[in-house]
């Protein structure tokens, strides 16, 4: 969906207005520009996603070196990384983008609380930066400026440090308000700002996936239950080392793992969404490597490499399986077309299809699109499930459009409450096809 919109933006296309999605602007730009980088090449995307990751490994490792020495900074980020392995499923995940603009953000929190290094202009201008990218990518990735925030304002509050905090919150302010402006100005002056603040706000908050809050709160932590090596075993370290030394850093590590928790839970259900706890999790699994390490002298860098596998085994076979899939006809989940059957569908479309032509996929799969080069006929290149605008002018585009191809069926992920039978049975027929769990339907000469 991301790339699709990118390429579509770059034939001139106004997200929100004729490519319609939900998420912020900002990840449609990081997309943008990779393909603009590298000449419309997937590859360029990928080039970037290692970029980033890369960058932010850096911040945690910095990150870790206020608690810890060399190795067990290093081993935690390593161990940390590699539990990506679950969350990262394909890639080109808005979460993942945010993960350097989170790691930056929680560095400068963390260096204030235990070096005391001043939030001098340029910390502030880079806490409000990073905090509006990663908000601009999507609103709930913004919880570990909510958790270390909310203990930085009750500290200054406490310590009466009343000019601090009013200096802090108005540079803040701002800031946000003027790296929030251009996108503001952009879509004003593209016409689509009613679009944007609907599918990124409106939907996002009411029509997305509304749950009562104690429902989403149990699901959160009953996911976070099931990553307990992610989640409950971290979570525990930190609270103890916050009992035992009851320093500000340990319980604003603790907020931040309460928010991020809070902030998952908003939304359908996804285990993506909790990759962003990656860069909190070097902080408990480098306080582990160290009390080993201090504890056993001796037989420290067995009992390194013990805990180490101990981490890292499941992960490590996980991905390898993972990738091995991937690249077979189980493929990998029900969002991944295996290859195989990718080349006939796209086949199938570029034969009864012209370059120019548009088709319509009805479900969740821009993938078709990508591959066969194709566009949607409507705006939504995807049906976005419990959209009042999609419930109102999905099916009377797809009537206006009169796509060449409609492809519909189990293998298309077909989250679509709206029938076009009545368009079928009258403006095409079924083509036929050897393709298990795929209706392929051609208009008529």
């Amino acid at each position: 969906m991301f790339i699709y919109s990118a390429q579509q933006i770059l034939k001139g296309q106004i997200m929100y207005k004729d490519v319609v999605d939900h998420k912020g602007p900002f990840l449609y730009l990081i997309n943008v520009v990779a393909l603009l980088i590298f000449n419309g090449k997937f590859i360029g995307i990928w080039i970037l996603e290692i970029f980033s990751l890369f960058a932010t490994s850096i911040v945690m490792y910095k990150t870790a070196r206020f608690f810890v020495g060399k190795i067990s900074s290093f081993l935690s980020v390593v161990t940390a990384l590699l539990a990506l392995e679950q969350f990262l499923v394909s890639g080109n995940l808005s979460e993942e983008w945010a993960l350097p603009f989170i790691s930056i953000a929680m560095y400068i929190f963390v260096d204030y609380l235990i070096n005391n290094k001043p939030l001098d202009i340029i910390r502030l201008f880079i806490l409000s930066l990073t905090f509006v990218l990663a908000f601009m990518i999507r609103a709930n990735l913004a919880a570990i400026w909510a958790g270390f925030g909310m203990v930085l304002m009750i500290k200054w509050i406490v310590g009466k440090k009343y000019k601090e905090l009013i200096r802090n919150v108005l540079l803040i302010s701002l800031f946000v308000l003027l790296f929030i402006l251009p996108f503001f100005l952009y879509f004003y002056i593209k016409g689509a700002l009613s679009d944007a603040m609907y599918l990124v706000f409106k939907y996002n908050m009411f029509e997305y996936f509304p749950q009562p809050v104690l429902f989403t709160l149990k699901r959160s932590f009953k996911i976070l239950a099931g990553l307990y090596y992610l989640s409950v075993i971290p979570f525990t370290i930190v609270i103890y080392m916050f009992l035992r030394n009851k320093t500000i850093v340990n319980g604003s590590v603790v907020s931040a793992f309460f928010f991020t928790a809070l902030s998952c839970s908003l939304g359908r259900f996804g285990i993506h969404y909790y990759m962003i706890f990656i860069p909190l999790l070097v902080i408990p699994y480098a306080y582990i490597l160290e009390v080993i390490k201090d504890s056993f002298p001796k037989a420290k860098y067995t009992l390194l490499f013990i805990i180490f596998i101990f981490y890292n085994f499941n992960p490590a076979i996980t991905q390898s399986q993972n990738i091995i899939d991937n690249y077979s006809e189980k493929g990998y989940g029900s969002f991944v077309i295996p290859p195989v059957t990718m080349e006939k569908l796209k086949i199938i479309i570029t034969q009864n299809t012209k370059p120019e032509d548009k088709i319509l996929v009805k479900g969740n799969q821009n993938s078709l699109y990508l591959y066969s080069n194709r566009t949607s006929a409507t705006r939504f290149s995807y049906y976005l499930s419990a959209s009042s605008l999609a419930n109102r002018c999905y099916a009377k585009e797809a009537e206006d459009a009169l796509p060449k191809l409609i492809i519909q069926g189990d293998i298309i992920n077909s989250m679509n409450s709206i029938s076009l039978d009545s368009l079928l049975n009258e403006k095409y027929r079924l083509l036929p096809t050897d393709i298990e769990g795929a209706e392929i339907w051609k208009l008529k000469e």
